[in-house]
């Protein structure tokens, strides 16, 4: 069985190999190299965590495992709540910290994101092909983030 790996649209490690079935099987990259060290297979609710934040590096000694929940925790805490204006209608709202994560991980998959205050204007997104690029803002409420740590 040859395991093969590559980088998702998500910037992460991953690998996959053909089963005894000819069926190609996909997974995490840092979790097997997890389960190599520990010489056991992870439970469902353990999380393989990069400690530096970077998903590239799979060095062992940057690998640690933790619960899921607080491994969600953690990275749902990366953002600030934020006050952003509407791209459709210019009113203002609160975007969370925790949404704030949700459209970072949305971008990543590559999904096209706008900040927008309501399901409402996002179904107008559509009709306005040049609005202002979301992933400008994400980089600026990160690195407001990395100033205040």
């Amino acid at each position: 069985m040859e395991v093969k790996t590559y980088i998702g649209k998500d910037n992460r490690v991953r690998y996959y190999y053909k089963d005894i079935n000819g069926n190609n099987r996909f997974g995490s990259y840092p979790r097997i190299l997890m389960e190599q060290k520990l010489g056991r297979p992870l439970e469902p609710n353990e999380d393989v965590h990069h400690i530096d934040g970077n998903p590239l590096n799979n060095d062992l000694t940057n690998l640690t495992v933790v619960q899921h929940g607080k491994h969600q925790q953690e990275h749902s805490t990366k953002y600030v709540n934020t006050t952003e204006t509407c791209v459709i209608c210019g009113k203002f709202f609160q975007v969370t910290g925790h949404k704030w994560s949700r459209i970072v991980a949305d971008i990543h998959r590559g999904k096209n994101r706008t900040l927008t205050c309501s399901k409402s204007c996002a179904g107008k997104v559509g009709d306005y092909p040049n609005l202002y690029n979301s992933m400008e803002r994400i980089i600026e409420v990160e690195n407001l983030v990395n100033k205040s740590r």
